[in-house]
């Protein structure tokens, strides 16, 4: 393990397209950090109805979603299999702000890592559409569905992504949308001006 890995927060799922479980941190070009980084996407670059699709999938274990909720969101039927008869799920089910957060770091490596993001000014329509088991195994996608030249700074045009975690047979698990800002092609920092 290198000093890098130890800055990465531990999602709790597994990698599916690497050897161990840790994830490789995004460098400040957008690229995984082994030298492969690449120009990230200007406003001017992405149009609506574009799609980008992780490169990798992830895959929820029973420990994993057992050591998430117990750190985050202890529900009884997040941290073990003997959940209460008034629980609406047979058996564990992973917590959906952990099913949100491994799928948003895919989101990262697919789209947000990519483009030349300046944040987000917020998430609409946050829905879990079924419960994750463990080993489920998710992809994610993002599509680009509105955009439009910010009036009060020429520098950023928003960009509106919804985001989708999908079971191997492409069923939604967790959507979002987020209202994000993106650098515009040419934009000159206000202290290069």
């Amino acid at each position: 393990m290198t000093d890098r890995d130890t800055d990465v927060p531990d999602t709790g799922v597994s990698d599916t397209n690497s050897l161990d479980e840790t994830v490789t941190p995004l460098d400040s070009a957008g690229a995984r950090d082994d030298g492969t980084a690449t120009e990230r996407l200007t406003y001017e670059d992405v149009a609506v109805g574009d799609r980008f699709v992780a490169d990798r999938t992830i895959t929820f274990t029973r420990d994993s979603i057992v050591d998430f909720a117990g750190k985050y969101d202890p529900q009884p039927f997040h941290v073990g299999d003997d959940a209460d008869e008034a629980s609406p799920f047979e058996g564990l089910v992973a917590s959906g702000l952990h099913s949100f957060c491994a799928c948003n770091r895919l989101a990262t490596e697919a789209f947000f890592g990519r483009v030349a993001f300046l944040g987000g000014r917020g998430v609409d329509d946050l829905r879990w559409h079924r419960p994750v088991r463990p080993d489920d195994t998710l992809s994610v996608d993002v599509e680009v569905v509105d955009k439009r030249v910010s009036e009060s700074d020429s520098r950023r045009g928003y960009v509106d992504v919804d985001v989708t975690g999908r079971t191997a047979a492409g069923d939604p698990v967790v959507t979002w949308r987020v209202l994000g800002m993106l650098r515009r092609e040419g934009a000159v920092s206000r202290g290069e001006h």
